[in-house]
């Protein structure tokens, strides 16, 4: 059955990269990380643990350009890739087990990606690369992922990445659209058995300084050709307005035929923003909200997060921030750390 499902140790299980600064980007080659780190305490008793210290993002990576026209970009993540919650029988009776589940951080490959600037206006790439539907636009665009993960990536509405190709064709800085063909595996699995691909279309528009218009769409036919089992898209909006002294965004998903159950539907919305008090402060808000609409069965989750940052040195943030979970009525308080290089 599906649901919406919360965890601490696992909320930001999929991380993605930081594009490296203007300073490093016109170099031949450089390496780069990040470390993301935090500890949280929950305002509820009976909510165990109910302190820890979290593990959110290790990242390294390293970038080489051959020529003008070509380069390369690989990472490895450090995350939480497999997990085993039940074992049912073929009549859905739980059954008891035990395993070795090794290490809770294991390193993978999150990104091998190459780059072929055809010229000014195509982009050819392959190998494994980072998602258009919240990935490379969104989460530089909200700019606190060592605070927490945008809401697509959060609630799990599409994966991170996957192996495939991408054409991307821009036109000055005013549009940008990309089209993807991938597995639809995502990164921790290979491709299914009947060889079927997750096709995307991405476009991005600036209509003034400032202002950015995105909209994506995807559809991927489903592997098992069942009566419950159907084509799974999604199709997702996104504005946003950002200067130096503030941000704000907001951006609405759906997911037709979510986990490419029949008539399961996962929808959401957030909005958010920061304002820049000066050079060493900021202050963040986001609210989300979820939808799973599945025969018999409706489920709803808000999430409210409003916090501090404060940035002692150039790339060193640090954050304390309140979080509500309507699900559970889960309040938490987090200390973030986040480092780049």
């Amino acid at each position: 059955m599906l649901g919406i499902k919360f965890s601490c140790s696992q909320e930001n299980k999929h991380i993605q990269d930081t594009i490296p600064k203007e300073e490093v980007k016109n170099k031949k080659n450089y390496v780069f990380g990040n470390i993301y780190v935090a500890f949280r305490y929950c305002l509820k008793d009976t909510y165990n643990p109910q302190a820890a210290f979290v593990f959110n993002q290790g990242i390294i990576g390293y970038y080489h350009r051959i020529s003008e026209k070509v380069s390369g970009k690989i990472m490895l993540d450090v995350t939480r890739t497999t997990h085993f919650f039940e074992i049912t029988d073929t009549a859905g009776n739980q059954l008891d087990y035990k395993y070795f589940e090794g290490s809770k951080f294991t390193a993978y490959l999150k990104m091998a990606e190459i780059k072929w600037d055809i010229n000014k206006y195509l982009t050819f790439r392959v190998g494994q690369l980072l998602n258009t539907q919240y990935l490379t636009f969104q989460d530089r665009f909200w700019g606190y992922r060592y605070v927490d993960v945008t809401f697509q990536e959060k609630f799990r509405m599409g994966m991170p990445a996957d192996f495939g190709v991408q054409l991307d064709f821009k036109l000055k800085d005013k549009l940008l659209y990309q089209f993807s063909i991938v597995n639809g595996e995502g990164p921790f699995r290979y491709q299914d058995m009947n060889g079927k691909f997750l096709y995307s279309h991405n476009i991005q528009y600036n209509p003034i300084e400032k202002l950015t218009l995105k909209l994506y769409a995807d559809f991927a036919p489903s592997p098992n050709t069942s009566d419950t089992n159907k084509l799974k898209s999604v199709v997702a909006g996104f504005i946003g307005f950002k200067t130096k002294r503030f941000r704000i965004g907001g951006e609405y998903s759906y997911v037709f035929n979510y986990g490419y159950v029949k008539n399961a539907n996962y929808y959401g919305l957030s909005v958010f923003g920061s304002v820049t008090i000066n050079d060493k402060f900021q202050v963040l808000a986001r609210y989300d909200h979820v939808s799973l609409d599945i025969p018999e069965n409706f489920e709803n989750t808000d999430y409210y997060l409003v916090g501090l940052q404060y940035e002692p040195v150039s790339k060193f943030t640090t954050s304390i921030n309140y979080r509500y979970y309507s699900e559970g009525a889960l309040p938490f308080i987090y200390a973030n750390f986040g480092l780049k290089f």
